[in-house]
Formats: structure tokens, sequence, C-alpha cells
């Protein structure tokens, strides 16, 4: 066993393009696109250049991804730990040095030629320690793996998701734009009239107010597209923002497979859809969580070190060796061997540490399971209610607002309405747009949670995607 050991320690050594290979099969088949990390020049240039050929066309969401997994220092960040963990890893299976120690003795009185002694001595039981060291750093690289696994969905996520409302904020911006020129155009119209003496001063003043208040709007919205785009530089890891955003925000899609299941009574637009089955997606996110899978690894780390503390109260420290020592010119030799007598510390306070951190990562595995499955139930209803708003705006609200311009642009001709009463149909029908962009956002984010739950990556849930009665984006999530 010895000498097994001594051969594993000599050929033991630090791979960290093993590690990465370990992360890349850990996200097969989940992970939007490839990932690479910058452990040494050549995959810097490799990074760098693929950057710069996805930057130099309009970006769409997957290269914005793509992007964000390639350039994100922070990422890159993370995956250092993975490669602390392989480190720790291979350190679990070397043996302790050698200790080697020497003396040499004059006599006070006579001087000469002094006494000299030679030692060397090592931790006999060391080698059987090292098949358990190894269970419990395994398991800890296994959870450091899982959860750099679980930052890159995360970044993933997130980055498709500011792109989504970088998109939805340039749109609302846009409309914006439109209803602000409308209402200045009623208030020019008012101050014609009001010289004209068709229309009373109250009129004018709220022409005015109305005006007034969509350039403010137009302040807030500008700000809001501004943030957005800013969001999504960030998650690519990019130092400026003068790229070009490409597409539209698609429609919701009339084949939705996820469709959150609704009442009888409900009278919707998904009303023939399919029904989710959420139990079933609860299961599938529980068996693709990373999260648990980290948590299970952390656990099994914690019971492997309680194997060695219980080992080691059996088994006190021992160390073997040999000594060589010259007396009167004379060269003795023997075996030494010390052993620490467990007498006052038997190791029980640090078995008792143990037991509580176990009892502790089995208690985080239970609650991370109940987090998935609310995670699920919650996503699952948010992409259901999203879509119904924004299949609401898609299939009626738009069609209706554009009937009613239509309509109200033939009473106008035939002289039976007023110039205020066309464009305020306008604007309406503008403000409108402005909402379905707002809801095609949250049903895309909701979407992307959903999705990314799905492939192991735990949601953040503490903002609501649902845009508010307003109209305004929802608050960015923590961490984005």
């Amino acid at each position: 066993m010895l000498l097994l050991a001594l051969l594993a320690s000599g050929c033991a050594g630090v791979r960290p393009h093993e590690a990465e290979a370990d992360l890349r099969t850990t996200l097969d088949g989940r992970a939007e696109a490839p990932v690479l990390w910058r452990m040494d020049a050549d995959a810097d240039r490799e990074a760098d250049a693929a950057v710069e050929r996805l930057l130099a066309d309009s970006l769409s969401a997957d290269e914005a991804v793509q992007i964000a997994l390639l350039n994100n220092r922070r990422l890159q960040a993370t995956y250092e730990d993975l490669g602390v963990a392989q480190a720790s890893l291979v350190q679990a299976g070397l043996l302790g040095n050698p200790v080697f120690g020497g003396r040499a003795l004059w006599g006070l009185d006579e001087g000469g030629a002094p006494d000299l002694g030679f030692n060397v001595a090592f931790e006999f039981l060391d080698v059987l320690w090292i098949p358990m060291r190894r269970r419990v750093a395994r398991s800890e690289y296994g959870a450091a793996r899982v959860r750099v696994a679980e930052a890159v969905l995360d970044l993933a996520a997130r980055t498709r998701s500011a792109y989504t409302r970088a998109q939805a904020d340039r749109l609302r911006l846009s409309f914006q734009t439109e209803i602000t020129a409308r209402a200045e155009a009623a208030y020019t119209a008012a101050l014609l009239l009001r010289e004209a003496g068709t229309i009373p001063a109250a009129d004018v003043l709220a022409e005015q107010a109305r005006y007034e208040g969509t350039r403010l709007d137009l302040v807030l919205a500008e700000q809001a597209a501004m943030e957005s785009r800013e969001r999504l530089t960030r998650t690519m890891g990019l130092s400026a923002s003068d790229y070009r955003l490409g597409g539209r925000l698609m429609p919701v899609p009339d084949d939705e497979p996820l469709a959150q299941p609704v009442s009888p009574e409900a009278d919707t637009p998904e009303a023939s859809g399919e029904t989710l089955d959420v139990a079933a997606l609860e299961a599938r996110a529980l068996e693709s969580s990373l999260a648990l899978q980290a948590a299970r690894y952390d656990a099994e780390a914690v019971a492997g070190r309680l194997g060695l503390a219980r080992g080691a109260a059996i088994l006190p420290d021992l160390e073997l060796g040999g000594e060589l020592e010259r007396e009167d010119g004379e060269w003795e030799a023997g075996p030494e061997a010390e052993i620490v007598l467990p007498l006052f510390d038997q190791g029980q306070a640090r078995r008792a540490a143990l037991h509580a951190e176990l009892r502790r990562a089995r208690a985080d595995y239970a609650a991370t399971a109940v987090d998935v499955r609310s995670a699920t139930r919650v996503l699952a209803s948010r992409l259901g209610a999203t879509r119904r708003v924004a299949l609401q705006y898609q299939r009626v609200l738009l069609a209706l607002r554009a009937d009613l311009t239509a309509q109200t642009l033939r009473q106008y001709n035939a002289m039976q309405t007023g110039v205020f009463g066309l464009l305020l149909a306008q604007e309406a029908e503008a403000d409108a747009a402005r909402r379905y962009a707002d809801a095609l956002a949250a049903y895309w984010d909701a979407r992307t949670d959903l999705d990314a739950l799905l492939a192991g990556r735990m949601p953040d849930l503490g903002a609501s995607a649902l845009p508010s009665a307003s109209g305004a984006m929802p608050a960015p999530e923590a961490g984005h």
C-alpha cells in the first residue's frame, strides 16, 4: 500500500484542462453556448477573436449569450474556484513529506569532534487516510464543478433577460417618442384654435399639461433604455456599449407548449392551449437542479470528514523513522517511533462540530428541494400569466386600438370629430403598443427563467416579471 501511495503521489499533478473538460461535460445539454476558460494567452486570443467576430454585426440574443460566456470576467473568476478544488483533490492524494532532523553536540570541557545524530520520520498512518481524504476532496470538487456550471447557466439567463429588456426599452422609447410628438401636435393645435377663439383657455391648459407629462415620460423612457443597455453591456463584459442590437421582440408563439392551465370559466385567448403538467415540471427541475447536486456533494464531503475524524480518534498520529547517531567516534543506527497519546483531546469536539455540519448540509439539501419545487410552480404560473397578457394585446387590444384609430380618422375626414379626438386615438394606439412591448418582455423573461430552471439553474424570484399597471417595466432582479 505504501508503494502504491508513493507511486500515486509521484504521478499526481494539477491539470486545469481536465477541469475545463469536466465543466463542459456537466454543461452538456444545458448551456446555450460553449464555454471557454481563459487560463492562458492562447485562450485569451481565441476568446477575444470570437468576441470581435460576434460584434462585427448586429447582435442576436444567442450571440449576446455567447459573448457573455466568453468575455464576462466575473464568470472567468468563478472558473478559478474549480481550479482550486482540483488542486485540493490532487493535494489530498499526496503523502506528507518526511521530516529530516540532525544534531551536533560538543562537550563543554573536552572539545574535539562533536557527537552527531540524524533522524528521518514520516507520518505512517497518513497512507491509510489518503483514500478517505480523496473521497472528501472528490465530493468538494464535484460541488465546485456543479456550482461553476450553475454560474454559467445563471449568466446565460441573465444575459438573455438583459437583451430582452434592452430590446423592450428601445421599443418603448420609440413609442414614447411617438406619443410625445402627438401630444405636442395636440398642444400646438390647441394654441392655434385658442388664437382663433374656438376653444376655451382651459382646453389649452389641459393639452399643455398632457404634453408636459409625456415629455417627462420620455425622459424616463430614455433613461430606462440607457440603463438596460448598460446592464446588457455589463453581462457581456464589454468596456463600451457601441454595439448594435438586432431584431425585434418576438411575438408569443401560437403553439407554445408550456401553456398555463386556466379555469373552465376563464375566457382567454389560450383557453384551447395545451395543459401544463406542473408536477412533471417539478420532477424534471429536481432531477436537473445543479443546486441540489451541489448540496448533495456538500453533505457527502462532510460525511467523509466525519469518517476521517472517527478514524483519527481510533488511530492517533503515529510517526515512524530511523535514527543514525555517532557518539564517541562510533556510529549507531536504529528505528524510532512517536505516537500521540489521545489523553486530553480525543477529537470529540471536532466530531460534534462535523455532526452539526452534516445535519446542516442535509437540512440545506431539503430546503433547496423545496425552493426548486416552489420556483417551478411560480415560474410556470408566471409564464402562463405573462402569456395571457401578451396574447390579449397581440390578438385583441392592438387590433381594437388600430380599428378605433381608423374609425376616428374616418369621422375626422367626415368632420364628425375634431383634431383632438383623432390625436387622442392615435396616442392611445401608440400607448397600447408600448404596453405590449412590456408584456412581451415579461413573457420572454419568464420563458428564459423557466428554461434555465429546467436546465439546472436556480432562479432569483425576488422581482415580479409582470408589467405594472402603469405600463412601466418591472424592476431588474437582484444581482442582474
